[in-house]
């Protein structure tokens, strides 16, 4: 019997890129460890420019693979994992806020010495929040910033936000069938969405993702989006479940220096459009730049 897409995405344990890039572990300030992975475009072919991509809540690699095999091509590359990734080691005594997720990206800038004139930030979703929050502190800025389908909370089924903070952690693992199942019927548009997401909750370290979705369970991101004012790509994604057309165009009023595009699917902003968008803003921003 043939294997659904769902099936063909997750057979595999890690993506082509994972293959093709350095593996780095960064130190942060107050102890806790995350990973990067970063390659490295062909002289002959580089921009010049590094792409630093910040995912969502969970993310795998492997559901970004197709943007990092074609954006490698051109640009360097960082991949950064935040804390609530498996790759983490949390320090025992960490906050794990949004302003110290956002100062990672701070000290990862700084321990890699990146230089803002030739780097990128790239968010998406739980991603664009922390880039968010650095925007609206001053903490860093780069030649063009893109925000991707930004989420204004950590989604959750009906009811489940309520019952994690007096759930004890050796609970938390038996719901996550829950929570697959949820994503798949109520998140996704298509098969490859769904299985990345039922990938998310496989590697998902239960008792990781408490002790950091404690600190966002019952804000809503709304103020962060709305004091920056960095120049930025606002990627939306209208035709996903997961972020609705209504967020992104109330964040498009909210964020006043965004320019607005809409790639309509979550396929579109995770393959090969989203980097040739990226590019094309690229070189218009040089050219305004240089003129």
């Amino acid at each position: 019997m043939a294997l659904s897409a769902e099936d063909k995405f997750t057979s595999f344990m890690r993506g082509k890129y994972e293959d093709l890039c350095e593996e780095h572990f960064l130190k942060m300030s107050d102890g806790t460890t995350v990973r990067i992975l970063r390659s490295f475009a062909p002289n002959k072919t580089s921009n010049g420019f590094t792409l630093f991509i910040v995912a969502g809540w969970g993310s795998v690699v492997l559901g970004w693979d197709e943007v990092l095999l074609e954006a490698m091509k051109d640009f360097d590359i960082v991949y950064f994992e935040t804390r609530e990734k498996a790759s983490s080691t949390l320090a025992k005594k960490s906050k794990n806020d949004i302003d110290r997720l956002s100062e990672d990206i701070k000290e990862a800038i700084e321990i890699l010495k990146f230089d803002s004139t030739k780097m990128l930030l790239f968010g998406s979703s739980f991603g664009s929040a922390i880039l968010a929050d650095g925007f609206r502190k001053n903490k860093f800025d780069s030649f063009l910033n893109v925000l991707v389908a930004p989420a204004i909370q950590i989604d959750l089924p009906p009811g489940l936000r309520y019952l994690i903070p007096v759930t004890p952690r050796i609970i938390m693992e038996p719901v996550k069938p829950l929570i697959r199942w949820w994503l798949k019927k109520s998140k996704s548009e298509s098969p490859e969405q769904a299985a990345k997401y039922i990938r998310v909750m496989n590697e998902a370290e239960s008792k990781k993702w408490k002790n950091v979705s404690m600190n966002f369970l019952f804000w809503k991101w709304w103020d962060v989006y709305a004091n920056v004012k960095h120049d930025l790509l606002l990627i939306a994604s209208e035709k996903d479940k997961m972020h609705e057309a209504e967020i992104s165009q109330k964040l498009r009023e909210l964020m006043v220096n965004s320019v607005y595009i809409d790639l309509e699917t979550n396929k579109n902003t995770h393959t090969k459009p989203i980097v040739d968008l990226v590019r094309e803003h690229l070189k218009k921003k040089q050219l305004e730049t240089r003129g």
